[in-house]
C-alpha cells in the first residue's frame, strides 16, 4: 500500500472480546507514520475487528463493513475476516485476516505492546483453543495454542507499572491451557499472575474454564494475589446438555470449583458466567435443571445466549436434527437474564456498608467519577480524581446503583 506524503489517516472499530480488544490497541500501537483517528472522523482507512461468535456478531460486522467502506477504504481483519477469507463480497474493502499481515500492509511490523486507553489494561498473554466444543467456531478461526513467552509478558508488564497502571487484567481465547505449548513444559497460567502481581499489583483473570483452575492459582487466590473476580463459563446447568455440548467437566465438579474458590477469601468475591440457552435437544426438563442450578450459585452476574448455529461445528448437524424453536431459546434466555439480574442486585446490596479499593476509569459529570472495584462492580465515586487512582471508598447502593465514598 503506498503512502501518500501526508501520514495516513487510520481509524478502528472493535467488536467482540477482550482479545480484540487488546489486538486493535496493539496494531495501534505498532503503526508508523499513521495518524490514529475515530471513526467518526474523517480516514484513509478503517480496520475493522471483527468477531465471529454468533451470527450476530457476524451481521455487526457486516453492516459495519457497509457503513464505513462508504467513507474510505476498509480493511477488515479478527475472526470473521479469517471465516470469509476467500469469500470477499464487500465493495471498497480488503479482508486481512491476521492482524500482523494488516501492520505489514501499513508499513510497520506488529510488535507486543499496545496503547493502553483504559485504566485497567488487557494482555492477552494467549491465544488459540484446542477444546472444541460442540457449539464453538472460534479454534478453528484461531487455530492451535499459542502462548506469549514469559519475558515478553513480563517486559510488558514493567511497561504497564512504569505508566503508573495499578490493575493488569489477563485474557486470552483459552488462558487456562497458557504454556501447553511452550518448549519449557512448565510454565502455567499461575506463573504469569505471579509476575503480574509482583509487576503491577492488582491482577484480575479473564474467562477461566473450572477444571484449569489449579493447586497454585487457589494458592495465590488465598494469599490475596488474585482479585476477588472470577470468570466461570457455565453454559449449561443440565450434565446431559454439557455432554452433548462437549464441555470437559459436569455441575458436580463445577460447583466444587465454585465453592473451592469462596473458601480462599474473607468474604464472597464475585462470579460471573456464560450461558447458553437452546442447545439443540435441550429438553423443557434439561433447561429447568439448568435454571434450578444457577439459582443455587452465588453469581453476581452472567451473560446470556440464544444458540447460534455456526457452520462447521457438530452442533449446526444437531440443530439440523432436533432444534429448539427460535420463540423457546428466546423465552429460556429471558428467564435466566431476570435471575441473574436479581442476583446482581442482591450481590450488589450485599456489599453496602463495605470497604473496596477501586480504580478510577472516568469522569461522568463535575466531581463524579465512574470506577471499577476489586470485585468487579461499577463505583460511581464523587470527588476530585484522575483515572487510574486507586481509591479506598465505602459502598453504599443507592436507586440500583453502587457509590463510593472516599474512606
Amino acid at each position: 500500500m503506498n503512502l501518500s506524503e501526508r501520514p495516513l489517516k487510520v481509524a478502528f472499530y472493535t467488536f467482540g472480546c477482550k482479545v480484540n480488544l487488546f489486538e486493535s490497541d496493539q496494531l495501534k500501537k505498532s503503526l508508523q507514520n499513521v495518524e490514529i483517528v475515530s471513526c467518526d472522523d474523517d480516514a484513509d482507512i478503517f480496520v475493522i475487528n471483527s468477531c465471529a461468535v454468533t451470527a450476530t456478531a457476524e451481521s455487526q460486522a457486516r453492516n459495519m463493513v457497509r457503513r464505513l467502506s462508504k467513507r474510505g477504504k476498509v480493511i477488515l481483519t479478527g475472526c470473521y475476516a479469517r471465516k470469509i477469507k476467500d469469500e470477499n463480497c464487500f465493495e471498497n474493502t480488503e479482508i486481512v485476516p491476521d492482524i500482523k499481515d494488516v501492520a505489514e500492509m501499513l508499513g510497520s511490523q506488529l510488535s507486543y505492546d499496545a496503547f493502553f486507553t483504559r485504566s485497567r489494561p488487557f494482555i492477552k498473554i494467549q491465544s488459540g483453543c484446542d477444546q472444541f466444543c460442540a457449539y464453538c467456531i472460534i479454534p478453528h478461526l484461531r487455530g492451535p495454542l499459542h502462548s506469549v513467552p514469559l519475558h515478553e509478558i513480563r517486559a510488558l508488564l514493567e511497561k504497564i507499572r512504569d505508566e503508573n497502571f495499578k490493575e493488569v487484567v489477563l485474557t486470552g481465547i483459552h488462558i487456562g491451557k497458557y504454556g501447553k505449548d511452550l518448549s519449557d513444559g512448565s510454565t502455567t497460567l499461575a506463573d504469569v499472575v505471579k509476575a503480574a502481581y509482583e509487576t503491577v499489583g492488582r491482577v484480575r483473570m479473564g474467562s477461566l474454564e473450572s477444571p484449569e483452575i489449579d493447586e497454585r492459582l487457589f494458592e495465590y487466590a488465598r494469599n490475596g494475589m488474585i482479585l476477588p473476580h472470577w470468570h466461570i463459563p457455565l453454559q449449561s446447568g443440565c450434565d446431559r446438555t454439557l455432554q452433548a455440548m462437549r464441555r470437559p467437566y459436569r455441575t458436580d465438579a463445577f460447583r466444587r470449583s465454585v465453592e473451592k474458590v469462596i473458601d480462599c477469601y474473607d468474604s464472597l468475591p464475585a462470579f460471573g458466567t456464560d450461558v447458553i440457552t437452546g442447545f439443540p435437544g435441550e429438553t423443557d426438563a434439561d433447561f429447568e435443571e439448568t435454571r434450578k442450578f444457577i439459582e443455587s450459585l452465588p453469581f453476581a452476574y452472567g451473560h446470556v445466549f440464544p444458540f447460534s448455529a455456526r457452520p462447521g461445528t457438530p452442533a449446526e448437524k444437531m440443530e439440523k436434527e432436533n432444534p429448539v424453536p427460535k420463540q423457546v431459546k428466546k423465552e429460556r434466555a429471558a428467564i435466566l437474564r431476570d435471575i441473574f439480574q436479581a442476583k446482581k442486585e442482591a450481590f450488589q446490596k450485599s456489599l453496602s456498608g463495605t470497604v473496596e479499593e477501586v480504580i478510577i476509569e472516568e469522569e461522568i459529570d463535575e466531581n463524579l467519577f465512574a470506577s471499577t472495584s476489586s470485585k468487579y462492580q461499577t463505583v460511581n465515586v464523587k470527588g476530585s480524581f484522575k483515572p487510574r487512582e486507586l481509591v479506598k471508598v465505602r459502598l453504599s447502593f443507592e436507586k440500583g446503583r453502587l457509590f463510593g465514598l472516599e474512606s
